[in-house]
């Protein structure tokens, strides 16, 4: 049988997979395969974003915890303010009378080591460390809202915009605001039942309420007690303040004026970002005026000590605040804190660096050498009569503690 040409191309398309004719008409071409790439190259970076929005939230939540995302109003207790005072005075869980133990001091004078050495004993609670409180160094101040917060968050974020950085009362000025704002009392408006009940509640929820002392640490506290004393230990029956056993303690620690304003500078990105070291030391000596006159009203014996004392023999101090506070205090207990309880070394000179930094000479005509002696011997008659027993004058002379008394702890 014969075949046409026409049909012989028509067969031969068909083995190849050629798009068959029609009528003469030209078929409709095959879609190109870098079409169909264009269309879903958008996906790529798409599924680029996303991944790494979920990094980010897992490094969040890894470092903060849940609260990042549900906030701490979500894990808050329900009780009354009258039934945390029943609670606190007997009535509760452990079955005897709580003491809230409220730690401060200035930022980066060593409230954190001494929280985490204190809190390392069994018969002590804290909040918990940063994942389960979602706060950095899990400062109460900052998970709580009732009253102002004098933290380390807005302040190192915004270190770079002047107009925040003198309006703002945070990390090394807070103590040099308007004294209404910063120093608080128990003449405080915010002194109530509703708020007592709201900051137990609040913190009750990251306690271990079985144990006779709770904790709660943030530097601001050395601003605020006699506020946070009378918040506490509110009677809402309306039999007021001081009918009933006082159920708070403050500890205060404090640390060489000049390495503190360093440590400070440090934390807030140097000398060009954050406060002048002049700002750094006013700051601390207004905020020890404020501390000094309150420790007059505090009761059941308030206690300062020093960094360096407690970095030197951390066993004899640790020993004199447990104590103080009425848990064990025997060799063995302390021991194993500072051996595995703790999880980490207090380093013995924690000032050395910052004795480095204020004693070297920046040039052969003596100018920084003035200048350290004009602000050692403009500060360091507010360091005595605070009766802190630092020596400024000396610093250079002595060991990097730079203390002129043995210890200066009440």
């Amino acid at each position: 049988q014969l075949v046409t040409m026409a049909e012989a191309r028509q067969r031969r398309g068909k083995k190849e997979g050629a798009p068959p004719r029609t009528n003469g008409a030209a078929s409709d071409p095959p879609k190109s395969k870098y079409k169909m790439k264009s269309k879903e190259f958008p996906l790529v970076p798409l599924g680029a974003f996303f991944a790494a929005v979920f990094l980010v939230l897992g490094s969040v939540y890894r470092k903060f915890g849940p609260t990042m995302f549900f906030g701490h109003a979500a894990y808050d207790l329900s009780r009354t303010a009258s039934e945390w005072r029943s609670f606190l005075d007997g009535y509760g869980e452990g079955g005897r009378g709580k003491t809230v133990l409220l730690i401060g001091g200035p930022h980066r004078g060593g409230t954190t080591i001494l929280w985490k050495a204190l809190t390392a004993h069994p018969e002590i609670s804290g909040l918990g460390d940063t994942f389960r409180t979602g706060s950095d160094h899990s400062e109460g101040i900052n998970i709580q809202d009732v009253y102002p917060r004098f933290g380390v968050g807005m302040e190192h974020l915004m270190k770079h915009n002047p107009k925040w950085q003198n309006e703002m009362t945070g990390v090394g000025r807070y103590a040099l605001g308007d004294e209404k704002e910063v120093h608080l009392t128990e003449d405080d408006e915010r002194v109530t039942p509703e708020n007592m009940a709201r900051i137990m509640n609040r913190f009750g929820s990251y306690w271990n309420l079985s144990t006779p002392v709770l904790t709660e640490k943030s530097p601001p506290t050395a601003v605020m007690s006699r506020f946070l004393q009378a918040l506490y230990n509110l009677d809402p029956s309306g039999g007021g303040e001081g009918k009933r056993r006082s159920v708070t303690k403050f500890l205060f620690i404090t640390r060489h004026p000049l390495a503190n304003a360093y440590a400070q500078q440090d934390l807030l990105g140097g000398s060009q970002a954050g406060p002048s070291l002049e700002t750094l030391l006013k700051n601390y000596v207004q905020m020890h005026k404020y501390l000094k006159s309150d420790m007059e009203v505090l009761e059941n014996d308030p206690k300062i000590v020093r960094l360096e004392d407690f970095a030197s023999d951390p066993n004899g101090e640790l020993r004199a605040i447990y104590e103080w506070l009425g848990v064990d205090s025997s060799d063995d207990t302390v021991r194993w804190i500072l051996e595995e309880g703790l999880g980490e070394k207090i380093r013995s000179e924690p000032n050395k660096k910052y004795q480095s930094m204020w004693c070297r000479s920046d040039g052969k005509d003596g100018t920084t050498d003035w200048w350290r002696y004009v602000t050692a011997e403009e500060y360091q008659k507010d360091v005595d009569e605070l009766g802190l027993g630092y020596d400024m004058k000396g610093w250079c002379r002595g060991g990097s503690a730079g203390t002129k008394t043995e210890k200066k702890a009440k």
